[in-house]
């Protein structure tokens, strides 16, 4: 009959949709690797990407008419490597939930059983990315107590002035003011709205917070806020605390490497199977990336310095 579809075309179309859906979820809802540095290795034969470090080199005067025979090495020992690895996420669509008999799913689905498994593969597709977004940003804030610069609290939430010993900290270490990137937990964020939010202190920026009602208010003391729970706990003089950071991009290293080969976006694949004695489609979604603290460990020679691991007591005090 003109109107049917095979079991392949059915597999096709659950795969495409589910595709199409995680590519515009990642989209819209772009994570912590936004503002770290990124490598893409898709296509190529390796499952490693070294970052570059260079360490610092020193010019010297020298009189007029003299010979300078002072060699600078360049010294790359210090860079720092990412291998990817898996991360798989999976969901499983049954013949039942698509409203078809075991007969149609095996053989010839009808237009409406294609058209419900599309629009199921859609909502997958979505919840494929959100998942794959969250723990390739928590892999990443893992990272953040390792950072050899360090400031906060273990007993408190976080104060201006706290924020402020950040900030500076990437100052003395020769960081780039721009871009910069506080990357902090909701409950981090609270205790700082109610210094900020005082449109007679502040003015305009201060009347904007109250108008949001948000606690994000875009950039403080030059570095761009960005509020998320993928922020990890860690443990400081036994206490637990929120192990946020505020960096410079090159802080973190992530390499990404696209399963199907293709490059950009976002390092993910899928794959559909039919399990016909499960009588059931089975939806994969794999991500493939690695992560590496780049520059954020110690100042020497000027290899690190560009993160500060910024944390505070997991209970707002």
């Amino acid at each position: 009959m003109a109107d049917e579809t095979t079991t392949t075309t059915l597999v096709e179309a659950i795969r495409t949709e589910a595709i199409g859906a995680a590519v515009l979820g990642y989209e819209a809802n772009p994570g912590v690797v936004g503002f770290t540095t990124v490598a893409d290795i898709s296509g190529q034969p390796t499952l490693k990407h070294v970052f570059p470090i260079l360490d610092n080199i020193s010019a010297a005067a020298i009189a007029e008419g003299t010979d300078y025979t002072t060699n600078s090495a360049l010294d790359s020992t210090g860079s720092a490597s990412a291998t990817v690895s898996e991360h798989a996420v999976k969901a499983t669509i049954t013949s039942l939930t698509m409203g078809a008999t075991q007969e149609d799913f095996v053989g010839a689905p009808r237009p409406g059983v294609l058209a419900a498994a599309s629009a199921r593969a859609a909502t997958i597709g979505t919840m494929f990315a959100r998942a794959l977004v969250k723990r390739q940003d928590q892999d990443v804030t893992a990272l953040f107590s390792a950072f050899n610069s360090s400031t906060g609290t273990n007993t408190g939430a976080v104060t201006s002035t706290l924020f402020i010993d950040a900030t500076s900290t990437l100052d003395q270490n020769n960081i780039p003011d721009s871009p910069r990137i506080a990357v902090l937990h909701p409950t981090q964020v609270k205790p700082l709205v109610a210094v900020f939010d005082d449109a007679s202190t502040i003015g305009a920026a201060g009347a904007a917070i109250i108008g949001r009602g948000q606690a994000g208010f875009g950039m403080l003391y030059g570095a761009n806020i960005f509020r998320t729970t993928s922020v990890g706990t860690a443990t400081v003089s036994s206490s637990t605390v929120y192990a946020g950071a505020i960096m410079h991009p090159d802080a973190v290293g992530v390499v990404n490497k696209n399963p199907s080969g293709g490059g950009g976006g976002f390092p993910m694949s899928v794959e559909v199977e039919t399990d016909i004695s499960l009588r059931a489609v089975e939806v994969v979604g794999v991500g493939v990336w690695g992560e590496v603290e780049y520059r954020g460990g110690a100042t020497t020679n000027g290899r690190g310095g560009a993160g500060v691991y910024f944390y505070s007591n997991t209970t707002n005090q």
